[in-house]
């Protein structure tokens, strides 16, 4: 197995930019930071001239009309969708198509939380969320990045949070915690890869523990990864578009 090998001033970065596609998003990331641009004209030199022209080689600088993020919804669905409905579609206490925009907003302000309109990766990004915030959920690692993505009527349809910590136990506990949870409200994950325990996520560089759940209306994923020089752990939680009753499988 080939051992990859980061610069310490990229692995920093990287630590800090993770998201929900793991190393190749936090790539992403890093190429969108100052440092980072020679690596993203490298990137776009390797690219069709069209797509480089539009600035990010892969697109995630241009923001989607709401009819683009619902056709990326449903194709997201078409890919993800499991079988049976969830018993419940759990968020980080938020629920999935009933939390407004401007609630969610009155809520980090309530509390402190400075949300802007960032370039990707949603509508929203929340950052530094205390865990005190979540009460019930038993976390231990607060979120230093929350995204956050509302349909067309302006409803919550998806949300991603990051955390990070320098030592593994606080990432461990709350990626336990968040499966415990999912598993016990929505239903049992549909693939699990490690424990997450913090003596497997020491073992080394990109060591990796995860759960992914799918249902018929909701979606999640949980991913927590040592970094070299941090831990971070990635949530996921989507709500799915409504199923037809002619694309419902057949018993």
């Amino acid at each position: 197995m080939t051992r990859i090998v980061l610069p310490r001033g990229v692995r920093r970065v990287l630590v800090s930019t993770v998201g929900v596609a793991g190393l190749f998003t936090a790539v992403m990331g890093f190429a969108h930071t100052p440092s980072g641009r020679p690596l993203l004209k490298w990137m776009g030199m390797s690219m069709p001239q069209a797509a480089s022209a539009a600035g990010c080689p892969l697109g995630y600088d241009v923001k989607q009309s709401p009819e683009q993020k619902e056709a990326a919804r449903e194709r997201f669905a078409a890919t993800y969708r499991g079988e049976s409905p969830a018993l419940a579609r759990p968020a980080l206490g938020f629920d999935l198509e009933q939390t407004t925009r401007d609630s969610l907003l009155a809520w980090a302000e309530a509390h402190g939380v400075k949300c802007s309109v960032p370039r990707s990766q949603g509508d929203l990004d929340c950052e530094e969320v205390p865990a005190a915030l979540f009460p019930g959920l038993k976390r231990e690692a607060s979120i230093r990045n929350m995204w956050v993505t509302f349909g067309a009527d302006g409803r919550l349809v998806s949300l991603i949070a990051v955390s990070r910590a320098v030592d593994p136990a606080p990432v461990s506990a709350t990626f336990r915690a968040a499966n415990v949870t999912l598993a016990t409200l929505a239903g049992p994950p549909m693939m699990q890869a490690g424990d997450g325990s913090v003596e497997e996520l020491r073992q080394g560089l990109l060591r990796q523990a995860s759960a992914e759940y799918r249902f018929q209306d909701f979606y999640a994923l949980t991913r927590v990864t040592n970094m070299g020089d941090g831990f971070v752990l990635t949530e996921e939680y989507r709500a799915l578009p409504k199923v037809a009753a002619r694309e419902l499988p057949s018993r």
